[in-house]
């Protein structure tokens, strides 16, 4: 039976071992092959494959949202952990500061005033406190550049957990903006400021070089595909 039946299968082999077959014919059959298991797996599994796409988007929009930025990002109380990007961000921003609100009354019967906003000096010059913030959550104030690069020396309130000690919070204000690590947070808090409306900050430089990193492999990854496919179309040896 062999001598005068053969199968497809033996026909195939006996060509390809002969070099007779059409390589046009094989990739015609090769399309016609998926495209008849693509049309079976959209009769039979349609509604389960869009299901799983909708998942899918979904995760993805769950994965492109920041997961460094609080719910309110101009309040101090919400900045728990703060990383590079949460305070390049702040520092973009700048402190936000809260005016047309009546300011909650403690127990004695105190609250805060915009006017600590402004420093007077003894000759009757003014200076704008840009660094203190105002909690709106918590009732109290912070420091800006201090909550920002505090170090763990640092014990102050302002820094920290804020304070809402209104009686006394004219001489806390003057304290905090005459010691050193106030003074090295403000220039340390410009000059970030001044670098990114530059754009010379340190992340770009570091981006830039990765990014020409990747465009290097990625060409070279692109040639050694083009002589794998020059070989395997030519049957040259590797």
């Amino acid at each position: 039976m062999d001598k005068f039946i053969t199968s497809k299968k033996q026909n195939l082999a006996e060509n390809l071992s002969e070099g007779f077959i059409n390589e046009q014919e094989i990739h015609q059959k090769e399309l016609e092959d998926n495209e008849n298991i693509q049309q079976n797996d959209n009769n039979e599994g349609g509604h389960d494959n869009n299901e799983a796409q909708n998942n899918l988007e979904e995760r993805e929009n769950i994965n492109d949202q920041p997961n460094y930025i609080p719910t309110n990002i101009f309040d101090p109380s919400q900045w728990k952990t703060i990383d590079i990007k949460l305070r390049d961000l702040l520092v973009e921003n700048g402190p936000i500061r809260v005016d047309d609100l009546n300011f909650p009354i403690d127990k004695n019967s105190r609250h805060f005033s915009t006017t600590h906003y402004i420093r007077k000096l003894p000759n009757g010059e003014k200076h704008d406190r840009k660094w203190l913030v105002y909690s709106k959550d918590l009732d109290k104030v912070f420091c800006f550049c201090c909550k920002l690069f505090n170090s763990k020396s640092n014990t102050n309130q302002l820094a920290n957990g804020g304070t809402k000690d209104w009686k006394n919070i004219s001489s806390i204000l003057k304290n905090h903006e005459t010691t050193n690590e106030h003074i090295t947070n403000m220039n340390t808090w410009i000059d970030l400021e001044l670098r990114l409306l530059k754009n010379k900050t340190i992340d770009r430089n570091v981006q830039e070089q990765i990014k020409k990193e990747k465009d290097h492999w990625k060409k070279v990854l692109l040639r050694i595909i083009a002589v794998v496919k020059n070989l395997g179309k030519n049957n040259l040896a590797f």
